[in-house]
């Protein structure tokens, strides 16, 4: 098994600059367990080349998540990862599995008798039956509370004006086979940005939130510990300037968050991860990791998908395909 720890597509910019899609954290602090019960890991592992690859997402109903398009498109050397059947997430946990391995603390659900990752259904589903029982009838609260969901993909549906490589219309829908049993503590729904103003939601200015599974810095390998950093939203012309007008950004659908020469920020790995923000004391996912610098990520702003402009796709595309 060869370990895929960056999805990432390198865009040259002006004055040297680059721009690197996808990202983990740099200098962030440990989650507390149960803390951030929407944020969840996504992995994906082709089946010719055993390669494997993380993303984030963000739950937003039982059974669809919120993640980026560019997760399920791999450099020119290598074929989209656009299949449902290479997929699964790891929710309810801040702590995930890394590797192909299953191991006793995922609870599996949902997985295909015709996957493409050659799981054999009546095993998956004799292993998913007994360890639902074990997770439902423990008498012991740590280690119901250890428990992870793994649940495999039915459906991704990426933006319809997506083009890999591209920035602009980096979001993606994904449902999953089975319902997370989302009960507002292991596992909760976050809500999307409706009703907001959509040409400048986030305001500039706005403490968010950010977590995920990615490296600790620059170039280093993925934690299975979540981990936490807090990003303020920059303005359009500051984070222009920032990156010397070599983004390319539209305001409209794109914004920055975090800050400059700070060693703190996202990093490769654990893009589709959601910004949150607390917003009349709801938890509300306003952007979608997208990209950042490649060769600094902890001195520059995040690059996010702004999640108030495409709020109305988000609702008619799960409306029609429940």
């Amino acid at each position: 098994m060869i370990p895929q720890w960056t999805l990432f597509v390198l865009l040259e910019v002006a004055a040297g600059s680059s721009i690197r899609v996808d990202k983990r954290i740099i200098n962030g602090y440990d989650a507390k367990t149960g803390d951030h019960p929407w944020a969840v890991s996504i992995k994906g592992i082709h089946p010719t080349t055993l390669s494997i690859t993380y993303c984030g997402a963000t739950i937003i109903a039982e059974q669809w998540l919120l993640t980026a398009a560019h997760c399920f498109w791999t450099d020119a050397r290598r074929k989209s990862m656009l299949n449902p059947g290479y997929w699964h997430a790891q929710a309810g946990h801040t702590k995930i599995v890394l590797g192909e391995e299953h191991t006793k603390r995922e609870i599996i659900v949902g997985a295909s008798d015709t996957d493409e990752t050659g799981s054999n259904f009546l095993q998956n589903l004799f292993e998913s039956l007994k360890k639902l029982i074990l997770f439902k009838t423990s008498t012991d609260e740590a280690v119901a509370d250890d428990k992870l969901w793994h649940v495999h993909f039915q459906k991704i549906i990426l933006h319809p004006k997506y083009a890999p490589n591209d920035l602009e219309y980096d979001i993606a829908l994904v449902k999953l086979r089975a319902a997370l049993p989302i009960d507002g503590k292991k596992l909760a729904a976050a809500k999307l940005p409706a009703g907001l103003t959509t040409g400048d939601w986030p305001p500039v200015g706005t403490q968010c939130t950010f977590v995920g599974w990615g490296c600790q810095k620059y170039q280093g390998e993925p934690t299975a510990n979540l981990q936490v950093v807090a990003l303020r939203v920059v303005s359009h012309d500051a984070c222009t300037e920032m990156y010397n007008h070599g983004a390319g950004l539209n305001e409209h659908h794109e914004f920055c968050a975090g800050y400059y020469q700070s060693n703190v920020g996202i990093c490769a790995g654990d893009s589709g991860g959601g910004l949150i923000q607390m917003y009349e004391r709801q938890v509300v996912v306003v952007g979608v990791a997208s990209a950042t610098h490649a060769r600094q990520p902890q001195s520059y702003p995040g690059l996010f998908t702004r999640v108030s402009a495409f709020t109305d796709w988000i609702e008619k595309t799960v409306d029609s395909n429940l």
